[in-house]
Order: C-alpha cells, then structure tokens, then sequence
C-alpha cells in the first residue's frame, strides 16, 4: 500500500476519537467478503521485498525477449510562459521524456512491461499519492491505480453493493455508470438537485424517512459527481460539501466521490507570490475546491481521480484514494479481474512526473495552462449563446464554473403544444408532455446537423415509489448537455445551428 503522509495541515483539528479509523467492513459486498487474494499475485508481492530475489516462479516472458528497447514521448515544454498557448500554436519548445529497457530513467521498461500487482507499479503510486498528498492533504489513506474512472467505479460497485442494496445519487447523472450498478441489483435513490448540486436537505430527508421494513435496507453508499456535474455542470459549495460528509458520517454512508474534471477550475485567482514562492502546485492546491477526500476523518470516502480530461481519454489511467482496508480489498478484486493498468501508461506517467520530465509542480502549470484556454472557450461559448439563443427567450444557461459542460434549460412552457395536466393522485405519474417535447427537439436539431445531450438520457427516475418529491423527473428534462471544449467555430457554428433549430421548433 502507498501510506500518504499529509504534508500541511488543511483540515479543522480533530479529536483522537474522531481520526481512529472506523471498521467499515459491513460496508463490503457478499462477494467482497469471500474473495481471497490471488495467491501467485501474493507470492509475487512477497518476491518484490527483498532486491535481487531470483524468481523462477512467474510465467513472465525475460525482458531480454521484449521487443522494445526504449520509448520517446515528445511533449509540450512547461518552460513556456502558458504552455498550452505555445503548444497550441506550434510556437513553443518541446520535450522528450523517454522511457528505457536498459538504462536508467524513472520507471524501467523492465518493470513496467512485466506482470505487476492489481494496484499498479510502487514508483507510479508513489508519484500520485505525492500529487494527491499535496493538493487534498488527506489523513491516513492508500492510492491504487485504475484503468480510468469508468473501471473504478464498477469495481467500486461490486466492493460495496448487494442484491437489493440502494444506493444514492445525484437525480441526473452519467447513466453510463449508474446503468453498470444495475445487473449487480442496485436500485438507485435520486436526490433532488439545483443549480449548485445535490441539496443536502433532500439527502438528509431521504435518509431520516427510509422505512426499511418497506424498502429495505438503508441506502449505505452515496455516488456523486462533486466538481462539474456529469451533466448539469454544477460544482457543489464548500458548506454543500461540509454538510453531505457530516450526514455520511452521521448516517455511515460511503461517498464515491467521482471527480474526473476536478482540475478544470475556472476564474481561479492564483497568487504570483505563492507560484513565486512555493510553485504552481501550492498555489492551485489554495484555489482549488476542498475535496470531499480532504475532509475524511471516517476513512468513508473512496475518491476516483483520472488523466482522461487533463492529459486524454485514451490514456485508461486514473488512480482511487482510499482508506487502506477498502484499497486492499479493491486490489484483491483487480488482481483476480482486469489485472494491472497497462505498464505504457504508467512508464509515460512515470517519466512525466518524474526529474526529467515535467515534475509534479511542471504538471500543475499545464493544469493551471489548461484551466485558461478551457475557461476562454466557455466564455466564448456563453457570449454566443447570450447573442444567439438566450435573447429569444427560448433558452437560458448557468454559467459553469468548472469542467465541459453547459447545461440548457429550454423554457418549454412558451412551446404552442406544451401541456399540462392536473396533477394525478397516483404517484410517479408525469403531469406534462415535457419528454415528448424535448425528444421532438432532439430529432429536430439532428436534423439540423447538431447533437446535443437530453437530459433525459441522464435522469434518474425512483423505482421506488417512496421519495417523496413535488414533480416527476420526466417533467423536469427540458434541458440539453452540451460541451464548450470544441474549437471555436464549432462553438460558433453549433450555438447558430441551435438557435436556428430551437425557434423553428418553437414555431409549430
């Protein structure tokens, strides 16, 4: 396990009671609690203690078969001013970070093209849980790598989930995930959300009301998308924050705490002195959102981080911060499922945040970089949609403060054909003809030659029958997804083809 040790204190003082870790073992699945460690994985971690052992136990092929000796990475320069900027415009440096078989650099190909544990190579580990240590500062907590969120969080769902446990989450969220929890018997509890997230008022009524001789047992594991909400865009305050981990502490809930687009933070005010002083890392680490992982005296959150939007999606390389005993178990699971993320991946990331690459603090200016030209593009992405969309009325939009995503709301009420009935006595009953409307909308803009997301791809609809709540989802997706990280005359030409779409689409 890779222990981080917090190196600055970012957390209020808590009691010695409070940090003692609690036994969470009840949180584990059936499945969790009968797995046994992949035995040969466990002779191999034995093998790794002592340098020089020879192995002659493995079925690995000799590195001296590998057909690759060496591997170039040719990268933009972090020594540019904004480095993003040069790299776009082709008028910065740049830099080969290579990996070898038989020379020295930060991860061997020796090693990282080898079997290797479920968690991932020590070296690779030990670089995030720096990077995680220095931005979150979490108390005692292990990081283990994944093949990406995606990977994560269904391995998460098997660690913790039952037939028949119910499992909370945002009321629109990335259905992808949600949908992966279903064959497993999880039925998902939605929890009512605003513009800045899920309310924790609607979680603690939840929670306070749960009748489990008619529902079953407590929901014991909350699924949230903290920073940019997959897809409304929202980014939950800090009191937000505060109050959901108190309720998970008062009501033993696990938090998953999914945040792939943490990074993307935007009208961020970095202090000169501080970069000056102490480097990019310190300075982002004060501005950026307090982590649900940051505050985890319980050892409940199980925190899933991923290069996918700040380096790129095909990478499938992401690391989960969690407490030791639920990284152990996730390791069992890998070890005996997926195996080890792709040793190609963690040599790049390896060199990359190594001394000869562009180190821990030189991939924090890239993300600092990074987080300009994003925020330059959804300014853009805004003032179209104001001069466009919003001035019909048609249409209106929060402006996001992190990640990819813009969520629309289309003022359907104006629509000629719009409806709405008198409210039924039975519940879960839709009062309107909102889905109806916005399915004519989507095939409406297709036809125009533009994709957006529905939000009714994303709306989580209670099958239960017993959260109580003043509308039907149905009648609340009349809204699109719709991602401002496109170059910007597809922001143009898409807001226009929008705009052009909607007001016919209005007219009839």
């Amino acid at each position: 396990m890779v222990y981080i040790h917090p190196t600055h204190e970012r957390i209020d003082p808590i009691s010695t009671l409070k940090k003692r870790q609690l036994d969470l073992s009840r949180h584990l699945s059936v499945e969790a609690k009968a797995r046994l460690p992949n035995p040969i994985k466990a002779i191999w971690k034995a093998a790794q203690v002592k340098p020089g052992t020879i192995n002659m136990g493995n079925g690995d092929p000799h590195h001296t078969l590998y057909p690759v000796c060496e591997m170039n990475f040719v990268v933009p320069s972090i020594n540019e001013p904004d480095p993003v900027q040069a790299w776009k415009a082709g008028t910065g440096d740049q830099q080969i970070v290579a990996s070898y078989k038989d020379e020295p650099c930060a991860l061997s190909l020796r090693t990282a093209l080898a079997y290797g544990a479920g968690g991932g190579l020590k070296h690779v580990r030990d670089a995030l849980a720096e990077l995680t240590d220095r931005i979150h500062a979490p108390p005692k907590h292990t990081v283990s790598l994944s093949l990406g969120n995606a990977d994560a969080l269904t391995k998460c769902f098997r660690l913790l989930g039952d037939p028949g446990d119910s499992f909370l989450c945002e009321e629109f969220t990335f259905s992808a995930m949600t949908n992966a929890a279903l064959p497993l018997g999880i039925k998902w509890v939605p929890i009512r959300m605003d513009k800045d997230g899920l309310i924790p008022s609607e979680m603690e009524k939840i929670l306070s009301n749960w009748d489990e001789t008619l529902q079953g047992k407590r929901p014991h594991v909350l699924y949230t998308i903290p920073c940019s909400q997959n897809p409304t865009g929202s980014t939950l305050p800090a009191e937000r924050r505060r109050q959901i981990y108190d309720l998970a502490h008062e009501y033993d809930i696990i938090i998953l705490e999914d945040d792939p687009y943490f990074f993307l933070q935007y009208d961020l005010s970095l202090q000169t002195s501080t970069i000056e002083s102490h480097g990019y890392t310190r300075a982002m680490a004060d501005v950026l959102p307090r982590s649900f992982l940051s505050m985890d005296y319980d050892g409940r959150v199980m925190r899933l981080d991923s290069f996918s939007k700040i380096l790129a999606p095909g990478m499938r390389l992401g690391w989960v911060t969690c407490n030791d005993f639920f990284s152990e178990k996730l390791d069992m699971l890998t070890d005996s499922s997926s195996q080890h993320p792709h040793g190609l991946g963690q040599a790049f990331i390896s060199e990359l945040l190594g001394s000869e690459g562009w180190g821990v603090d030189g991939f924090m200016k890239w993300v600092s970089s990074l987080c300009r030209e994003y925020e330059r593009r959804r300014n853009l992405f805004m003032d179209v949609f104001r001069r466009e969309v919003e001035s019909s009325g048609l249409a209106s939009a929060e402006t996001p403060k992190s990640g990819m995503f813009v969520w629309i709301k289309i003022n359907l009420e104006r629509h000629p054909r719009h409806r709405k009935s008198l409210k039924s006595d039975k519940p879960g009953v839709p009062a309107t003809n909102t889905a109806d409307l916005m399915a004519d909308l989507f095939r409406k803009l297709l036809d125009c030659g533009l994709v957006m997301m529905p939000a009714s791809t994303f709306a989580i609809v209670d099958q239960t029958g017993l959260v109580s709540t003043d509308s039907h989802i149905t009648d609340r997706v009349n809204f699109f997804r719709a991602t401002f990280v496109g170059t910007d005359e597809i922001i143009e030409d898409g807001l226009k083809i929008f705009a052009h779409g909607l007001e016919e689409f209005f007219c009839y």
